[in-house]
């Protein structure tokens, strides 16, 4: 429904009235309302303010920054903080230092060999050379064997399990091993 606006006051035609020689019009026409002075009323677009964040979400934004730019956390402390790891993604054609945590396919991944992160190259079995899974740490002992998740670098003296089989590793990978540890036994490691 159009609107006027005249002396400052905003109405639509259907609450003008118009007094004119003694006598009132009520409901004039738009050539009546015209005459008397009104012009139809355009609003002026009206801006949003601009976003300001909080000082929570600035701290927020700070500290999670911070922490996806260390290179020296532990397994652990990236297990407990896994909500804020940056995505894999986001990386895409910038400089992946060695040491860095990354999440894809919720998982997290430390960076084994500093590298730029391509697209074709997401962590995974595949880029074990680039990428390492992180797994809760275990002690490694009979008892507490680590669950053994390739692409995984395993070392002399440590238990791992897989699909309920322990098994003693007898000598360091050195690099990041993709195969089951049931095709590694006597390679890398023996049955308990």
């Amino acid at each position: 429904m159009k609107k006027y606006i005249k002396d400052g006051i905003v109405k639509t035609r259907n609450n003008i009235v118009i007094k004119r020689d003694g006598m009132q019009t009520l409901n004039p026409s738009e050539e009546m309302i015209l005459a008397d002075g009104w012009v139809e009323y355009v609003p002026e677009p009206v801006t949003p303010a601009p976003y300001v964040k909080s000082a929570f979400e600035v701290v927020e934004e700070l500290v999670t920054k911070q922490w996806n730019e260390r290179t020296d956390i532990s397994n652990e402390e990236a297990l407990d903080y896994m909500v804020i790891v940056y995505p894999w993604s986001k990386f895409i054609g910038t400089e992946l230092p060695q040491g860095k945590i990354v999440s894809h396919d919720e998982k997290l991944w430390r960076v084994r060999q500093a590298h730029t992160a391509q697209e074709n190259y997401a962590p995974s079995m595949e880029t074990a050379a680039l990428f390492e899974v992180i797994e809760k740490e275990h002690a490694g002992t009979a008892d507490d064997p680590v669950p053994y998740a390739a692409p995984m670098e395993i070392f002399a003296g440590k238990y791992y399990s897989e699909d309920g089989v322990i098994y003693l590793c007898t000598r360091d990978s050195g690099t990041a091993l993709t195969h089951s540890l049931k095709e590694l036994i006597g390679i890398y490691v023996e049955v308990v």
